[in-house]
């Protein structure tokens, strides 16, 4: 059996500490069995803007069964972007308690 892989999804921009945040779910996600695709671990340089984030981001969450969306996500443009596409597109939608 397959583990089902979950795209961890939430604010990013002007939150200080979202590596941290990001890669407390990811640790508690693999414990619990799942394959993980963390964005913020994605590095496209320094001059890289929103919409490149965005259009890489995009391409790693088509490939994933689930979404998670962490606290906070509504308030995030990009979050709320992934949010939806997940929902069209089918994949199973967790929402951080």
């Amino acid at each position: 059996v397959q583990a089902m892989t979950v795209y961890i999804s939430g604010p990013i921009t002007d939150v200080p500490d979202y590596k941290e945040k990001f890669g407390l779910i990811e640790a508690s996600l693999k414990l619990e069995g799942y394959e993980t695709v963390n964005p913020s671990n994605v590095n496209l340089g320094e001059n890289a803007t929103w919409e490149e984030y965005m259009r890489h981001d995009i391409k790693l969450l088509c490939d994933c069964d689930a979404v998670f969306m962490m606290k906070g996500w509504q308030r995030s443009k990009g979050a709320r972007v992934e949010n939806y596409i997940a929902k069209k597109l089918g994949l199973l939608v967790i929402n951080e308690r």
